[in-house]
């Protein structure tokens, strides 16, 4: 292995080498690793197969559900999904500086990036973004690479709002009760699976017949998930664009700004998102959806840009740069990070593995993501020392 990556480094055009570590900007590889570690504590749910309904849970599994909800969900993979639209800036401005085509380029990054996202999604976990990172990012690419920066922000806010319009009382509500209709088979076989404890007790094959349907009712309900991912897209564009991230220095105030109005939307939304998913009748039912969806998809992105705008502050500093520093091998193969947590935790709790599924609760499952993110922490940095990126960025170059 220790040969294969230097191989393929060298077989790389001198425009779409991997970046090398003097060219790195070590707080984006912080916060890829910050956005690994939020999503283990929220994907743990799915993988342990515990219940976040608070109905018969104990205090202390009350409160991790609640601290999940209001500081996790759909807060890290959003900043994924802004260094992803950040990332293919970056690389487009390598290559128009070096004269080389960008977009053979990406689209071959793409379809690799989709080959990985099938194989996860289909033979380890159904939970998988990385198909959707590829098929998105087509259309960033086919629509958007060459788009003003003021029609980059515009496209990312409507993107964004687009769940929270479907979530709206009246005409809205109508559109998702026919639409709740006409995909309540895909909801149905995809349960069918649940009751019959398939992932629990079942074989691995009948665990990847689950899987299938489970991404076939997920990708039928994309319009209230995908456009928001594509809104953060757009901002990571955005940012790659303004290279905000490569000066840093010149952009503090502009930072500053997003982080307190990223923490005052933030707490308002997400507030509203967890007392309401707590409590259905602190509202009447036509604005259910709502204050939990619709708070939900404002609330995820503006706490990401505050724990982005935050993190970078706090990197200004020695003690802070040395407090988060740890994160950044993580980061650096975030997708091997990603890959062997499902590997990892399917193994544990499924029912061709350990079958623990269904055994654990919140409290316990998070404690269970902190170890595994740990020790993630050290194979990353023992792994760096020896090979330049991780295996699965090496796989993804390589294709």
């Amino acid at each position: 292995m220790s040969q294969a990556p230097a191989a393929s480094a060298a077989r790389a055009t001198p425009a779409m080498a991997p970046v090398r570590s003097v060219e790195r900007i070590e707080v984006i590889d912080i916060l890829r690793g910050v956005s690994i570690l939020g999503v283990i504590l929220m994907n743990m749910s799915g993988y342990a197969g515990y219940s976040m309904e608070f109905d018969g849970m104990t205090t202390i599994n009350r409160i991790v559900a609640l601290f999940l909800r209001f500081f996790v969900q759909a807060k890290f993979y959003t900043l994924l999904s802004f260094l992803f639209g950040w990332g293919m800036a970056i690389q487009m401005e390598r290559a128009k500086s070096r004269g080389r085509r960008f977009v053979p380029f990406f689209v071959r990054r793409l379809l690799a990036l989709l080959l990985i996202g099938l194989v996860h999604a289909i033979l380890i976990w159904d939970g998988d973004i990385l198909v959707t990172y590829a098929l998105l990012g087509f259309s960033l690419l086919l629509l958007f690479r060459n788009r003003s920066t003021k029609t980059l922000l515009i496209a990312a806010a409507i993107c964004i709002l687009i769940p929270v319009l479907i979530s709206t009382p009246g005409p809205a509500e109508d559109f998702r009760n026919w639409f709740s209709r006409i995909t309540a088979h895909y909801l149905q076989a995809m349960l069918e699976g649940r009751q019959a404890n398939v992932l629990a007790q079942g074989s691995y094959l009948e665990a990847v017949v689950h899987r299938l349907k489970s991404l076939r009712y997920g990708y039928s309900q994309a319009m209230y998930w995908a456009t928001h991912v594509f809104g953060m897209f757009l901002l990571g564009l955005y940012a790659g664009r303004r290279r905000i991230f490569q000066n840093i220095a010149q952009h503090l105030p502009l930072f500053r700004k997003v982080m307190w109005w990223g923490l005052i939307v933030g707490v308002v939304c997400n507030l509203t998102f967890t007392a309401v998913s707590a409590s259905p009748s602190l509202v009447p039912s036509a604005y259910y959806d709502l204050a939990t969806r619709g708070a939900r998809t404002i609330g995820g992105p503006a706490l990401c840009l505050f724990y982005i705008s935050a993190i970078v502050l706090l990197v200004q500093r020695k003690t802070g740069l040395g407090q988060l520093s740890h994160f950044a091998s993580v980061g650096r193969m975030a997708m091997s990070t990603y890959l062997s947590q499902s590997i990892v935790c399917t193994l544990i709790f499924y029912g061709y593995g350990l079958g623990l599924y269904g055994n654990l609760g919140p409290a316990i499952a998070f404690i269970l993501s902190l170890v595994i993110y740990r020790i993630q922490i050290s194979l990353g940095a023992w792994w760096l020392d020896r090979y330049r990126f991780g295996p699965a960025e090496w796989l993804w170059r390589s294709l």
